[in-house]
């Protein structure tokens, strides 16, 4: 099976000379005549020198990819474009932060050779921060277990092997790597997890924090009802349909704690009109989301999908 190794990188100047020695590593532990790789590195327009730590690396008879978006878009965006230039047809996407570690690779390659569709990896114990980390992953995963079919325990581990062909307008929407392994169950695919480590992280800084259960929510709610949409900036509009919701919510229940425990009737409050006028505030946002999303679609098919990508440079080209 032949195999290319998609790595995001934003800011992570002082982890790539480490990252890239321990991945190639354990690339060649697992190669053999049947197993062939390439790594795709993508700098997500990085402001400190990570790309010109990417331009020094030797990967001797690996061959490597190093493409620089010209602006910072997104984890997904960066893996999207690790995935249109891919050359095989499994995937395997990690993050360069040092947290993933590579030496779990062997056990995911075996379990993905058995014939699942994609192999997650599951962070059993985490070395993050619990509160600021630890809790926001555990809410949303319980969400996600919630609404959706997927039994996973760690929708956010970045560590993943899947098939190129699973990723289509069905799952390639939004931030699709967040909820990947949930999209693709809930596209009849065989998902399965297995445990692996996680590091400490030694550099750097991470971007998640509890916005990912927000997120999470709004992609959930197109993931059970929208999902023939694919959209990206939909999160704009989400979020103002997200607490006119909430907002509708709170105003009902304090109309009901006035009914029921002072007495006050309905009609006594404007709130009765104030619930109304929320919610359907909130399913305005929406579906000006969903609209303003299909505009976007359309317009995306005229863009040269080239257009954020600097530079591009290939080591030991095969």
């Amino acid at each position: 099976m032949n195999y290319t190794v998609i790595v995001p990188f934003y800011n992570e100047e002082k982890n790539i000379s480490r990252f890239n020695v321990q991945i190639i590593k354990n690339i060649k532990k697992n190669l053999t005549d049947d197993r062939i790789f390439e790594i795709i590195y993508v700098d997500d327009g990085s402001l400190d020198k990570t790309f010109n730590e990417l331009k020094q690396l030797n990967n001797e008879d690996i061959e490597t990819s190093i493409i620089k978006h010209r602006t910072n878009l997104s984890q997904s965006a960066a893996l999207n474009t690790g995935i249109s230039h891919s050359k095989y047809e499994n995937l395997i996407i990690l993050d360069g932060d040092l947290q993933n570690d590579p030496e779990d690779l062997i056990n995911m390659l075996k379990e993905y050779e058995k014939g699942v569709d994609m192999i997650i990896g599951w962070r059993k114990k985490r070395k993050d921060s619990f509160f600021s980390k630890t809790l926001p992953s555990i809410i949303a995963n319980y969400i996600v277990r919630l609404f959706s079919k997927s039994k996973i325990h760690d929708h956010g581990c970045a560590f993943k092997i899947f098939k190129k062909d699973t990723i289509d307008d069905l799952t390639n929407w939004g931030d699709f790597h967040r909820l990947l392994a949930a999209r693709l169950a809930n596209n009849g695919y065989n998902v399965k997890e297995v445990e692996v480590k996680h590091n400490s992280r030694i550099h750097g800084s991470s971007n998640y924090g509890f916005s990912r259960i927000l997120k999470v929510v709004i992609d959930l709610f197109y993931l059970k009802f929208f999902k023939n949409y694919k959209r990206q900036s939909i999160y704009f509009f989400g979020i103002f349909s997200f607490f006119s919701f909430l907002l509708s919510l709170v105003s009902f229940i304090y109309m009901l704690v006035l009914k029921f425990s002072y007495n006050t009737s309905f009609i006594q409050t404007p709130l009765p009109l104030l619930v109304i006028f929320l919610l359907m505030i909130g399913l305005i946002f929406l579906f000006i989301g969903i609209l303003a999303q299909l505009l976007i679609n359309q317009d995306n098919k005229t863009l040269n999908k080239q257009s954020n990508i600097k530079e591009k440079i290939v080591l030991n080209k095969k």
